[in-house]
Formats: C-alpha cells, sequence, structure tokens
C-alpha cells in the first residue's frame, strides 16, 4: 500500500523565499512574455501553410461539409467524417468551427486558404493558458504535503508554493520547444494543453474536490485522447487521483478505487465519442489509420520520413534533444533531474505529489522514447511536467541550502532562465525574415530563366514556390521540374542510370532543406551510392556548384550538418522537425560543369557495372 509524506513542517522565516506579495505581478509578467513570444510572427511562412503537419489538418478542415439529414451524419459517408484519423478530430473540427463562427466579422476567414488565421492564433492561445496551467499545478504540488481537509496554511508554505510555481512558469513560458511549436496549429501543442489540464483537475480530485471537478477530468481526458491517441497514460489519473485523494486516513481497497474511477472514464468515453464520432461509425478506417501511424512509429513500417532517426538510442536522444534545443540545457538538465528526483523521493517516501505527476510521466516517457520515430514535438507534453518538477527541486534546495548555497541557487536560476530567454529571442529574431524557401523562390524566379529545367529532390518540399514577385505572381511550372527519387531502393545501376539522366539535363539543382541528406548518410549499407553522391555533390566533384545559401537566424540555431563542409559535432545538430518546417537551410547548385549521364555515373564509381 502507498504511504503518503506526512505534512512538512512550518519553514523558518528567514530561510522562505520572499516572493508571496509579488506573485500576482511576476505571474502577469510570466503571461505577457509568453503571450509576446506566441503572437508575434503568426505568419512566419506568409500564409503558405509550409508545416505539413499543420497543412494536412487545414486541408482535412476544408473539406468537411454539413450533411443533409441526420441519418447521413451517422454515417461513414457523412461529409462531417474527416475520413483520417493519423491525429484526433478535435483540432479539425476546432479550427472549422471557429473559422466559421468568426468569418461574418472576420471576412478574411472566408477564404479556405486563410484558415491559419484561425489556427495560429489559437495554438497561441492554448499555450499561454498552459503557461497559466503550469504554474496553478507547481503551486498545487509545491511542498507534496499529504493534502488537507481544508485549504489553508503558513506564510511560509504560501510563498514555496508561489515561488515554486513563478519559476515553474517561466521555464516553460521561455522554452524553445513551446514557443515554436506555439506558432503551429498541431495536435502536440493542444495535446500539450489538455494533458496540463488534466494533471490540474486531478490534484484537485486529490485534494477532494466535488463531483464536478471528476466529470470535468474525465471531459479534459476525452478531449486529449480525441487530439492524439497517445493521451493514453493520461487515463491512469482517474484511479491514481481517486486512491490518492482518499488516502487519509487510511487507503481504500483498491475495489473502491474501481467503482469510483467507472463513472469518470464513462464520461471520457462519452466526450472521446461525442467530438470524435465517426471513431466508432467508421471504424475499420479509424483502427487501419491508428495502426498504419502505429507501425511507422515502432518502425515495423518503414517510410521515408523516419529514417533520419536510424542509429539514434532509445530515451537518450529524447533526453538529450530536449534538454539541448527543446528547453535550453540548463533548464532541460534541471527538469529530468527534477525527474529523476521525484521518481527517488517518490520510491523512499510514498510522497502523493510525486505518484501525481509520475503516474503520467514516466508511462508516456516510457513508450514515447522507445518509438523510432522520436520526433522531438513527441517530447513537447513532457515539457511542463518538467519544468514543474525542475522548479520544485530548486525550491526545495533553496530551503534547506545553506546562505551560500542558496546564492548560487538564486544565480544559477537566473542565469538558466537568461538562457531560455535568450534561445527564444534567437528563434523569434529568425521569423522576422523571409522563409528561406520563399527567400530561394524569389532567387530563381529573378535569375533563372523560364523554360530552365531544375532538379528537386522527391520526398523535400519542390522549389520554386508559388509567390509574388515584384508585383507579379509566379508559379513553379514556368520550369521543367524533375524529380530525383533518392529514396528509391536498391541502391544501384538502375537506379543512377535515371538520375544521372536528370541531372545531367539539369541546369539547377534545389537541396531544399536537410531532410535526405540528414537521413540517408545514417543508412550507408542501405544507400552506398547515395551517401556518396552527397559527399560528392557537397564537395563539387559533380559539375554543380554553389549558387546560392538560404538559411535565417542566428547559424548556431541551424548548425551545418554533414556531409556538408564545416559541419557541427553530431551531439551539437537539433533534430530535424526542430529547423526544417520554419528554418530550414536551402542550398541552389548551378549545373556550371555539364557533365555528362556517362562521367556523372562515372564518378560516382558505377561506370563499370
Amino acid at each position: 500500500m502507498l504511504r503518503l509524506r506526512r505534512p512538512i513542517t512550518g519553514t523558518a522565516p528567514d530561510s522562505t523565499p520572499p516572493v508571496v506579495c509579488l506573485h500576482g505581478p511576476l505571474l502577469l509578467l510570466c503571461l505577457v512574455i509568453a503571450s509576446a513570444t506566441r503572437f508575434s510572427f503568426v505568419a512566419w511562412d506568409e500564409g503558405l501553410w509550409l508545416h505539413p503537419d499543420e497543412r494536412q489538418i487545414y486541408f482535412v478542415a476544408n473539406g468537411l461539409g454539413w450533411p443533409e439529414t441526420l441519418l447521413q451524419a451517422l454515417q461513414a459517408g457523412s461529409p462531417l467524417n474527416p475520413r483520417f484519423f493519423a491525429y484526433g478530430s478535435l483540432p479539425i473540427y476546432l479550427v472549422r468551427l471557429i473559422a466559421l463562427l468568426l468569418a461574418p466579422i472576420w471576412p478574411a476567414l472566408r477564404d479556405p486558404g486563410n484558415l491559419h488565421l484561425a489556427g495560429r492564433p489559437l495554438a497561441a492561445l492554448l499555450d499561454v493558458a498552459t503557461v497559466a496551467l503550469v504554474y496553478r499545478l507547481a503551486v498545487r504540488v509545491a511542498d507534496g504535503r499529504q493534502p488537507p481537509a481544508k485549504e489553508g496554511g503558513d506564510a511560509g508554505r504560501a510563498s514555496l508554493q508561489a515561488t515554486s510555481g513563478l519559476f515553474a512558469a517561466a521555464l516553460f513560458g521561455m522554452a524553445v520547444l513551446p514557443v515554436q511549436s506555439s506558432h503551429f496549429f498541431t495536435a502536440d501543442g493542444m495535446l500539450t494543453f489538455l494533458s496540463m489540464l488534466g494533471l490540474n483537475l486531478a490534484a484537485d480530485v486529490v485534494h477532494r474536490a466535488g463531483r464536478c471537478r471528476r466529470i470535468a477530468l474525465g471531459a479534459a481526458i476525452g478531449l486529449a485522447l480525441a487530439t492524439k491517441l497517445n493521451a493514453a497514460p493520461l487515463l491512469l489519473l482517474v484511479p491514481a487521483a481517486l486512491w490518492l485523494g482518499g488516502a487519509q486516513p487510511a487507503t481504500p481497497p483498491w475495489r473502491a478505487v474501481l467503482k469510483s474511477s467507472v463513472p469518470v472514464l464513462l464520461v471520457t468515453a462519452a466526450t472521446f465519442l461525442a467530438v470524435e464520432p465517426y471513431a466508432l461509425i467508421d471504424m475499420r478506417l479509424f483502427l487501419a489509420d491508428n495502426l498504419r501511424e502505429s507501425q511507422i512509429a515502432w518502425g515495423r513500417l518503414d517510410v521515408p520520413y523516419t529514417r533520419q532517426f536510424a542509429r539514434t538510442l532509445p530515451y537518450l536522444y529524447s533526453i538529450w534533444q530536449t534538454s539541448l534545443w527543446g528547453m535550453g540545457l540548463p533548464a532541460g538538465l534541471l527538469g529530468w533531474a527534477g525527474l529523476a528526483a521525484s521518481l527517488i523521493r517518490w520510491l523512499r517516501v510514498g510522497d502523493w505529489s510525486d505518484a501525481l505527476l509520475l503516474v503520467w510521466a514516466v508511462p508516456y516517457f516510457a513508450v514515447t522514447g522507445a518509438l523510432h520515430a522520436r520526433p522531438l514535438r513527441y517530447m513537447l507534453p513532457m515539457v511542463p511536467v518538467l519544468c514543474v518538477l525542475g522548479a520544485r527541486t530548486v525550491v526545495r534546495g533553496y530551503l534547506r541550502a545553506t546562505p551560500i548555497g542558496r546564492r548560487w541557487l538564486v544565480a544559477g536560476s537566473g542565469l538558466t532562465l537568461l538562457t531560455a530567454l535568450a534561445c527564444a529571442a534567437a528563434l523569434l529574431s529568425a521569423y522576422a525574415s523571409s522563409h528561406p524557401w520563399i527567400s530561394a523562390s524569389r532567387w530563381v524566379y529573378r535569375h533563372v530563366p523560364a523554360g530552365s529545367t531544375i532538379a528537386v529532390e522527391e520526398w523535400d518540399t519542390p522549389l520554386p514556390l508559388p509567390i509574388e514577385v515584384d508585383g507579379q505572381g509566379r508559379r513553379s511550372e514556368e520550369y521543367n521540374l524533375r524529380s530525383l527519387a533518392l529514396y528509391d531502393e536498391p541502391d544501384g545501376v538502375a537506379k543512377w542510370q535515371r538520375l544521372a539522366q536528370d541531372l545531367a539535363a539539369a541546369d539547377y539543382l534545389v537541396v531544399a532543406s536537410r531532410r535526405l541528406y540528414g537521413s540517408i548518410p545514417r543508412l550507408p549499407d542501405r544507400y552506398p551510392v547515395t551517401t556518396g553522391y552527397y559527399s560528392l555533390l557537397f564537395e563539387g566533384r559533380l559539375g554543380f556548384e554553389l549558387a546560392g545559401e538560404f538559411t535565417r537566424g542566428a547559424g548556431w540555431l541551424n548548425p551545418r550538418l554533414a556531409p556538408l563542409p564545416g559541419a557541427a559535432p553530431s551531439l551539437l545538430v537539433p533534430d530535424e522537425s526542430l529547423v526544417v518546417y520554419d528554418r530550414p537551410r536551402v542550398l541552389l547548385f548551378r549545373n556550371a560543369g555539364r557533365l555528362s549521364q556517362e562521367a556523372l555515373l562515372n564518378r560516382l564509381g558505377l561506370d563499370g557495372e
């Protein structure tokens, strides 16, 4: 049976962080900074929908219609059926509903191509709300005291809670990963908000809140599942919160907890089906889509866009990427240290607050960190919990430290926040300039004659984009685009005879991002020739010379990746998902050497095969 930690005695006045009287203005400051970082540069791609997951949500949302009858609505052929279940239906329905409601007063939203004007502000708003939820949760679990029968406490406890809440809110408000994700309307940001809402409601249930909070907890979990099915670990919050909340003075039998959980889980199921009814009505497609996504995530179904994770280490890759790039290294290390400390403390003393946070965080990370596909954005729901645990670790350390130790902790905390703020500011400064794909497209339209042949890479964004240049609409149809199927297998003569023919005929070659050269060389056994191709291309030995390189923002936020010259060490290279959507590195090559197909094959070592 779980033993709960006994109440913490009051702290001495001289060891209490004196922020309780300022916590209101400081929380407001955190929310203002969070709003400034999230609502700025909403049109970072000039409305071209350059994030593929966001674009898919908008395409599906625009394809929805209104059924003529209730009977039609209850059939798989209903125009309300998104026929797409890789993500949940909540983001799709919500963005379309908001656009419809605002269209009468905001005419721009009547244009389906402007759906991002509804989606991205909503993403920013949800993330600012998540900052407030982080504060509230950190206050709730600050001292780990056994939940009292009535709220209240001494001034020392109030200051402890306020300090922990403010620090956690500041950490999350300035972290790069949430700031960046709030500029895209994707399922991950909404899932993060709903996860934190569920944790807050679960904490209320532990504190023996009324029936309404239990119903709200069930509804919040249902909405999270209708956003993304990997929210499933939230289901554990229901029995955990009921167990912990009823554990005074004695732990209730498991049967009583199970009996109390059933109504809450029924609310969860009802909410899920109300928001995503076609999971039941069109169950075959729902199961097929989710099975395919599961197979891709676990590496059982091989697709090009997950090959970037070859030879990356389970768990360690996610921990390091979250620490260095997602939160800023000091904050990231603090968050993971807080998680480890929380796990150790729970194993030793059975702290209820540790149990509540770990029952969500540990199963989620245990599954997500083990996946073959582990983009950094999958870790977004973990970041708020890491901020809460990291902040609590610092505040508790402060209360136990010597005067010199406290000064070091304050200085370290300030440096942690400044580092996170500097990283967020660097990200936002990049948005002040044009997207590299747009800049490269403008260069092509201005410098490459119409009718020229341009080779582009399959599975990457084909450039040039359809944009306006010098007051005139331009489109890629002005050029002869040839798509290079570099991911094709087997990687031998037949494949490269086709590719060499396209390369020899091309006037220009576009490498729109690191997607292919960042993943193919990770599989030299599968792609021996293509791996060598990239090395030769970047060394200038295939007759192509670099005509333009386009990026934006600080170079250290998007360092060069091998086999490019001047590549950063692999440990300092950010996850692809952090850079290729909003800050890709575009390379434009001019075919100066005009090597023939035979000459190209010869340089690739295929002439004799």
